[in-house]
């Protein structure tokens, strides 16, 4: 992300995903909602058997 951002240290504070969306969407708002989609298929076990 540096590398094409040139040097922002994207890595360090906020992220990327945050820079890419104008502060919309968290590092942690996106972890958060892939830990929840991940776990979709355990939430509503019934709908996947």
């Amino acid at each position: 992300m540096d590398k094409i951002f040139e040097g922002k240290e994207l890595n360090k504070g906020k992220g990327g995903i945050n820079f890419l969306t104008h502060d919309v969407i968290s590092r942690i708002d996106l972890t958060r909602n892939a830990f929840i989609m991940a776990l979709i298929s355990y939430i509503n076990g019934e709908i996947w058997r």
